[in-house]
């Protein structure tokens, strides 16, 4: 009765002739661990077997398959890595040296270069340092605001005032790589890495009036050089220079990872990613030449990790949301780790954030009244809708907005996620502005449309017919109002 069972099941699932010859030893077999020797694949078709072994042809459909789903999350994952190598390439494409050369937009940057969500309030300091060959020094007694992050994207260290031994001594740093043995100078604050390639990014701590004489004192007392070396600092002037830093979004990503796996100690990576990107070739050690097959699937990968990165970013999930009433939202929900209560690391947002902006440090997510910054994103109007550069939308502030420094509202362009082409140098509007109108209640209507409404010139962020547009509303140094959300920005509602 019991072989009767089976071969009845064997042939239900598809075999056409089974023959089951009487054994001593056997078991009762689930439907749910055999394949049938023909299944249909929403995505792949038909799939054939004999007996569970997939023929020829199924064996390499499923390998194309699997290897495509494998690039997709290398690119998603890399995202990150990519990004800092497309920072790197980016500087050194204007004459940038590692552990010398430090870049300030001294008239601040504007949509000739082209930076991940870059804003035009505050001049951008920058560098890139270098422990593969020995420790570095940075000297910088000016007070900063800034960061040091690794070439997987990863915080190593703050830089400045919120380093908790920066007064103590006067912000001097020994940067070194993990493996490097000696003794280090006193009076130093030790940086210690897992990785080679860093970027530097640092903000004066310093009022608008008082930025160039900032920039001056920055420029007369900093240092950069490599330990033991004499000190042969350089600075350069970014404003206005038109390069680029964006990493690639077609099958080229998987070069500009590939650089940095070749680097970097392979600590500094996810163990699971790498073994991922060995499968597509991209190995420590070894060149990437990918055969035309690989190649085909490298382009097909892109084109879907492409299409599922702009989908986090144009249609966020609902944990990303940070009011139940409005579009206006934040992928910094989890903090710099994108790690939620279980230590669990939200995938989605992390790529979504590195997608569409630079610099990952602790205080970006500190949650300290009157002190840091805070973010907000808006892709969409209150319908919904994408935001398009054809229409006029307003944003309403309600009064006594709940800042102590000033707040912010900068456009950028939907496809290089850097600031949107026009012809307002600014790019955006802040709260210092002279020219801002308020309402009769003390509300700010801030007004974004290819031309400026009449008598609203002052409240006018310029945006660019026919093209696509994304916002991000900064906060500088928030009070509780903006924390306990009794304050909030409208939606961008659409002036017919």
């Amino acid at each position: 009765m019991k072989k009767t069972l089976i071969a009845t099941l064997f042939i239900t699932l598809g075999f056409s002739s089974v023959t089951l010859a009487e054994a001593k030893y056997s078991a009762q077999v689930p439907s749910s661990i055999i394949t049938p020797n023909h299944v249909e694949s929403i995505y792949l078709g038909d799939l054939r077997y004999k007996d569970g072994a997939p023929t020829a042809e199924t064996h390499s459909k499923v390998q194309d398959f699997v290897q495509v789903a494998n690039a997709v999350r290398v690119f998603l994952s890399g995202i990150p890595v990519a990004s800092i190598q497309g920072l790197l390439l980016g500087h050194e494409s204007i004459g940038m040296v590692p552990n010398q050369t430090i870049a300030i937009s001294e008239n601040n940057l504007d949509a000739n270069s082209l930076w991940l969500t870059a804003n035009t309030t505050t001049p951008y300091i920058t560098s890139e340092i270098d422990v593969k060959n020995g420790p570095v020094i940075l000297e910088i007694p000016t007070p900063v605001l800034g960061l040091l992050d690794n070439a997987a994207f990863k915080f190593v260290d703050r830089i400045g005032v919120t380093h908790p031994d920066n007064k103590a001594k006067a912000g001097k740093y020994f940067i070194r790589h993990s493996t490097w043995q000696g003794k280090v100078p006193e009076g130093y604050i030790e940086v210690v890495s897992e990785g080679y390639q860093h970027w530097l990014l640092l903000r004066l701590v310093s009022s608008p009036a008082e930025m160039q004489q900032g920039i001056d004192k920055l420029k007369q007392t900093t240092k950069l050089y490599p330990y033991g070396k004499k000190d042969s600092t350089e600075f350069i002037d970014i404003s206005g220079v038109d390069y680029n830093t964006i990493h690639a979004m077609d099958a080229t990503f998987y070069d500009e990872i590939n650089a940095l796996i070749q680097y970097e100690p392979t600590a500094i990576f996810n163990a699971e990613w790498l073994s991922l990107a060995k499968n597509l070739g991209i190995e420590k050690g070894k060149e990437f030449t990918p055969d035309a097959r690989m190649q085909r699937i490298l382009t097909e990968a892109a084109k879907l990790a492409t299409a599922e990165a702009r989908s986090t970013y144009f249609h966020p999930k609902q944990a990303m949301f940070r009011y139940e009433d409005r579009q206006w939202f934040t992928p910094l929900v989890s903090g710099h780790e994108f790690k939620d209560d279980n230590g669990v690391i939200d995938a989605d947002m992390r790529a979504t954030f590195h997608f569409m902006a630079t610099g990952i440090t602790p205080d970006m997510v500190t949650k300290t009244v009157g002190k840091g910054s805070d973010y907000l994103l808006a892709t969409r109007d209150a319908n919904k809708q994408v935001l398009d550069g054809s229409k006029h939308y307003t944003v309403t502030l309600p009064a006594n907005a709940p800042v102590d420094k000033f707040w912010s509202f900068m456009i950028y362009d939907n496809q290089t996620r850097s600031m949107l082409e026009t012809d307002q140098k600014s790019a955006g509007l802040d709260g210092l502005s002279k020219n801002i109108k308020q309402n009769a209640d003390g509300s700010i209507t801030v007004h974004f449309s290819p031309n400026a409404p009449k008598g609203m010139e002052g409240n006018w962020v310029q945006t660019t017919k026919g093209k696509g547009f994304n916002i991000i509303f900064r906060m500088y140094s928030p009070t509780q109002a903006w924390f306990d959300n009794s304050w909030k920005p409208s939606d961008f509602i659409e002036v017919k």
